[in-house]
């Protein structure tokens, strides 16, 4: 192959995506015009092994590049349960692959994936203990983190995965980040310390594996939340509020409410209430109506209720599993009934 052929290839590593298979095919059918006198030999044996290798590197990279934000991890999609392919795909482009892992002698953490909303987000990542430790518990945590974002207020929280072995050294879980605004494309330091474990609630947790993990990475999550401005005003428990506004994704549904009544509508809420094992009441329940005519509520409260400047109510409601969003036909909040465009 002649130099000019070479060099022709090796830009490849560069063109726009749609060009690349169109380059590469005109290179090749070049080559071949140019070697008629080499009858006999066959398209490998033109192509030297070291082109051939590069070739191959340009089409891993694409795929690995495609990877970060196509690819959702099959534990992360078993634990979001999509309701459908669309959404299966949809939550897959807005995935970005971290793929970090930090080692001490007490264990390995690896930091897999991550994605979010304006509100939400959620960290996808597996612990492995040393050889001969068991992690069977049913509860794990970390007991104390530090993400330096620029967040003034967040709630996390973590949750135990079914990696298909609770007898092994290994667990998969998933942190949840609750902030008041989105902090997608934000590079932060992570750093989480003491893993703890209990028994299902309201066992204690206790620290079975001291060590602290640390690493940078960025949150370059393609966010899923779709914005309302809303400013209608509303009664809540006989007083006069405005919803603001309401932000809606698969993941979650967030809320902002003003008022000047704000202490005495939090007083008419009332303390929260717990019905059972790790179960209570929401105070500021939200209805769901979807297109089919079915609805659900959120009785019980997963999520944040934040009080601000006593003139604010900021609340994200949070969803064991996805909703489907791109149904919704309207949202109910105390006595409004707000329509979702979808």
């Amino acid at each position: 192959m002649s130099n000019k052929n070479i060099n022709q290839l090796f830009e490849v590593l560069t063109p726009k995506t749609e060009q690349k298979e169109k380059m590469f095919h005109n290179i090749l059918v070049q080559s071949k015009d140019e070697n008629k006198k080499y009858r006999g030999y066959t398209l490998a044996k033109r192509l030297r092994p070291a082109v051939l290798a590069a070739v191959l590197m340009v089409c891993l990279a694409t795929t690995a590049f495609a990877a970060t934000y196509m690819g959702l991890d099959e534990k992360f999609m078993k634990f979001l349960n999509p309701v459908n392919h669309e959404q299966a795909e949809y939550l897959s482009n807005g995935a970005y692959v971290v793929d970090k892992q930090v080692k001490n002698k007490n264990g390995t953490l690896k930091i897999k994936q991550v994605i979010g909303d304006s509100n939400l987000t959620y960290i996808l990542m597996d612990f492995s203990a040393p050889k001969g430790t068991i992690l069977d518990a049913t509860r794990y945590r970390f007991l104390d983190y530090d993400i330096t974002d620029n967040q003034d207020y967040r709630s996390v929280g973590f949750k135990v995965l079914d990696d298909g072995n609770r007898s092994d050294n290994k667990i998969s879980l998933v942190m949840t980040i609750v902030t008041k605004s989105s902090i997608a494309g934000q590079d932060i330091h992570f750093q989480l310390k003491d893993l703890q474990a209990a028994d299902p609630f309201p066992g204690i947790f206790t620290t079975v594996i001291p060590g602290v993990w640390g690493t940078d990475f960025k949150l370059d999550f393609k966010e899923y939340s779709t914005p309302y401005e809303v400013n209608k005003n509303i009664s809540m428990f006989g007083y006069g509020a405005v919803l603001k506004t309401i932000s809606v994704s698969p993941i979650s549904v967030s809320l902002k409410i003003e008022s000047s009544s704000m202490k005495e509508i939090n007083e008419a809420a009332g303390s929260l209430k717990e019905i059972g094992p790790n179960q209570i009441l929401d105070n500021y329940p939200i209805t769901i109506k979807y297109q089919d005519g079915t609805s659900e509520t959120t009785s019980l409260f997963n999520g944040i209720h934040l009080m601000e400047n006593g003139t604010q109510l900021f609340t994200v409601k949070m969803f064991e599993k996805v909703i489907n969003d791109k149904e919704i036909a309207s949202i109910v909040f105390f006595d409004k009934e707000i329509p979702i465009k979808n």
